[in-house]
């Protein structure tokens, strides 16, 4: 491995190029101040993503070939933004399910001895 040696100013020589230092945070590779991260990322391996953060290239694009919320069961649907839950139930299905039937659970908890909606019975 190279051992690379600061000039008279202080600064490093590495393939044509100087910098201030030879170890430094994305931010500082991206900028060109440091040559490389502690992990061994070199400006040409970092980019940003959409929200702005330096990121592993390699990384980046591991994950997006991953497909995660397709997995997790989204898709997108033409003309409309962002991912969609296929066969998700609308609101008003689930409450349907649920009973949405006040008077009806009101009466059932009077019948168990559970006043209330209590799922035990309180002890004295």
């Amino acid at each position: 491995m190279t051992r690379y040696t600061k000039d008279a100013q202080g600064m490093y020589h590495i393939h044509g190029k100087k910098y201030e230092m030879l170890v430094g945070s994305r931010a500082q590779v991206v900028h060109g101040t440091a040559y490389k991260t502690t992990g061994g990322l070199k400006k040409d391996n970092l980019l940003q993503n959409k929200n702005g953060r330096i990121v592993s290239k390699s990384k980046h694009h591991s994950a997006k070939k991953e497909k995660r919320l397709v997995k997790a069961g989204y898709v997108t649907k033409k003309g409309k933004f962002g991912f969609i839950k296929v066969g998700s139930k609308s609101r008003r299905s689930r409450s349907n399910k649920r009973g949405g039937n006040l008077i009806g659970s009101e009466i059932n908890a009077a019948t168990t001895g559970l006043a209330g909606g209590r799922k035990t019975r309180r002890r004295r």
